[in-house]
């Protein structure tokens, strides 16, 4: 690891715990084990490391190999999902669960939580990648489903997307607020849970 990769993973960790603006670019230093001027050789300023994090969270989604499949494409066509929906949400639940077991990558969306009241561009990816898109995405989920007779035709399929994507939301702000570092158990418990929770909102609403 060289020293950028080190300044970057010290201040994570320091942002996700104490918040970005309780850091000073010293502790950083320290952390990492250089002088204070050192860091400047690498980031122009504290909030450019900010950045850097942010901008290497949001190329984890556009990279993603499953996320960015055919066969996770929201289409009538698409067997998979039409046949079995579970499948289907569980093929996305595991693309998410590989992102989320790295340390790195849990400590991004802590600070990510904490940091998007403070910071404008964050709080507007949160807005739209966290909340908007996969509200969206599950909205459509739904209505193909419904459309295909495999819900009830009297289910709202965008109540449907909120109630399913309101429920991992919750996990995972509760275990963040739990922990300063996430263990191994709270992640697969948090997995655990999303998917009993969307196999049970599925059975609830298709058509007997």
């Amino acid at each position: 690891m060289n020293t950028k990769e080190k300044i970057f993973d010290v201040s994570l960790d320091l942002f996700s715990k104490k918040g970005y603006d309780s850091v000073s670019l010293k502790e950083i230093a320290d952390g990492v084990g250089i002088k204070k001027s050192s860091i400047y050789s690498h980031y122009p300023s504290k909030e450019a490391i900010l950045m850097d994090i942010f901008d290497y969270f949001t190329g984890l989604f556009e990279m993603d190999e499953l996320l960015n499949s055919k066969e996770y494409m929201l289409d009538e066509n698409n067997e998979m999902l039409v046949e079995n929906p579970k499948l289907f949400y569980h093929l996305g639940s595991e693309a998410i669960k590989n992102m989320l077991s790295q340390e790195r990558n849990l400590k991004i969306w802590k600070l990510i939580f904490i940091q998007m009241h403070h910071n404008e561009e964050i709080r507007l990816f949160f807005q739209n990648e966290i909340l908007v898109k996969p509200l969206l995405f599950w909205n459509g989920f739904f209505t193909i489903l419904k459309e295909k007779g495999i819900i009830r035709k009297d289910c709202n399929p965008k109540l449907l997307a909120k109630e399913y994507y309101s429920f991992p939301i919750y996990l995972l702000l509760e275990m963040c607020a739990k922990y300063d570092d996430i263990p191994q158990s709270g992640l697969d418990n948090f997995f655990f849970e999303a998917e009993e929770h969307a196999k049970f909102l599925l059975e609830s609403v298709k058509v007997k």
